[in-house]
């Protein structure tokens, strides 16, 4: 066993100590130095501070901000086929119309020739129904004249008959009775001859009277026989020219005919009438057939000029989707544009952060590609935060809730300067924006102009 002692090794002697020095003013003036510097540099950064901190408070400042613009999608409108033309690069500048690229446009060249053709076939077709109705318009009043005019002289003739009728019937009837009293008078007269002429006949057989009274009684008696039988003669063509009447009611009956006919007449004449609404019907729908030919024309007219893909606004080409030669569908991108006018910023400021924002108070934008800021104003700040427009919603009905700061975007308006044309859509930008009330009337009209530059790059294709 070893013992527990342990021996210690000598130690050496210790150095001697240096002889103190002469005391100097030399340190104290350095030490007073370096706390004269801290102080400065004490003051320095509390006035710094003070104002970083000031600074901090009266702005918001956010590095979720980019400058947006409307990217447009271009694409054919209502046709499709193969790029038989492409006339732009990405990066180009364009102007509104300009042609970008062209579909194959025979076939909608050809709809549009047989288009051309069923509209020249109805216009003619409207002509000539058009044609039609100025003839029967000239036609109808004059053959309704006519037939007005022969209905007049059948009535004339209908009357000037009746009247020949009466008279003829009055005229035979009057003669009639004239020669039945003729005859009655002749036969009186017959009577008394024939009764003087028996009693003279005796006296002279028996020798009474002379021979000449005899003879004169006979020739009396012989007169009265003639003068009787006269009188039957004319009662016998008087009755005879009863058939005067049954002609003259014949020719009654014919007028009649006649006026009845010539009212059948003048109504079909009137008829002319109805024909005429007929063809005026007919004309319209010609016209409506002419206007649906010119519609299908227009229309194939349209979808011959969609063919030439345009630029709806004055702007840049960024993204070419196709080529040439590519077969694309209607609706189909085939490049992206934006509008330089157009460009903005979005800040996404967190909801700790609003408050002391309002439209209208300026803006410091701070941009990686610009050595100096721009600057701007907020427009507008919305009505609701990103979350409400993700692809997968918020849902915390289970319990399972994280509380994160939303984010709401801002829209600020950038103040031109030369460097606009140098802006990018996409371009990150750190936003600074300083507290105040703001100025609606200048938010409500940046708004407004805003608003109008949109709706007027979104304007409708004018042909």
């Amino acid at each position: 066993m070893t013992s527990e002692t342990s021996q210690t090794p000598p130690t050496s002697p210790p150095p001697p100590t240096p002889p103190a020095p002469a005391p100097t003013r030399r340190p104290r003036l350095v030490r007073r130095g370096i706390w004269c510097a801290a102080g400065v540099i004490a003051v320095l950064a509390a006035y710094f501070g003070i104002h970083w901190w000031n600074y901090r408070v009266s702005h918001s400042i956010t590095d979720d901000a980019f400058v947006e613009s409307h990217i447009i999608n271009v694409a054919p409108e209502m046709v499709s086929g193969r790029v038989v033309r492409f006339l732009v690069e990405e990066n180009d500048k364009v102007e509104k119309g300009q042609v970008l690229a062209e579909i194959e446009p025979v076939h909608y060249r050809d709809q549009v020739e047989q288009a051309k053709g069923k509209l020249d076939l109805a216009e003619a077709e409207l002509k000539r129904q058009e044609a039609g109705l100025v003839k029967l318009k000239k036609e109808v009043p004059l053959q309704i004249a006519v037939a007005k005019q022969t209905l007049a002289a059948a009535r004339i003739e209908e009357k000037r008959t009746k009247d020949a009728l009466k008279l003829t019937r009055d005229e035979v009837n009057k003669t009639i009775d004239e020669a039945e009293a003729a005859v009655e008078v002749a036969k009186a007269n017959s009577v008394l001859a024939k009764q003087e002429y028996d009693r003279w006949t005796k006296l002279a057989a028996n020798g009474a009277a002379t021979p000449q009274k005899a003879q004169e009684v006979t020739r009396l008696y012989d007169a009265a026989k003639a003068e009787k039988r006269l009188a039957d003669a004319k009662l016998a063509k008087a009755e005879a020219a009863q058939t005067k009447i049954d002609v003259a009611n014949r020719d009654v009956e014919v007028a009649q005919s006649l006026v009845a006919k010539a009212d059948k007449a003048l109504e079909l004449a009137e008829t002319g009438y109805d024909q005429i609404r007929e063809v005026e019907l007919l004309v319209r729908v010609k016209k409506e057939m002419v206007t649906d030919a010119q519609i299908a024309l227009d229309s194939a007219q349209h979808q011959f000029d969609f063919t030439q893909v345009r630029a709806p606004f004055p702007g840049v080409v960024v993204k070419c989707y196709r080529h040439l030669g590519d077969s694309v569908s209607a609706g189909t991108p085939i490049l992206s544009m934006y509008n330089a006018d157009l460009l903005y910023v979005t800040a996404n400021l967190p909801e700790t952060r609003l408050h002391g924002v309002a439209p209208g108070n300026p803006v410091e934008l701070q941009l990686n590609a610009f050595a100096e800021p721009f600057h701007g104003r907020v427009v507008w700040i919305n009505k609701s935060t990103g979350a409400e427009f993700a692809l997968m919603p918020r849902n915390v009905v289970s319990g399972e809730f994280t509380w994160v700061v939303q984010r709401v975007p801002v829209r600020i308006a950038i103040e031109k300067d030369d460097r606009w044309p140098l802006l990018r859509a996409g371009l990150s930008v750190r936003a600074v924006i300083a507290h105040g009330t703001g100025d609606p009337e200048w938010a409500e009209e940046a708004a407004r102009e805003m608003t109008d530059l949109e709706k007027r790059y979104n304007q409708p294709r004018q042909r």
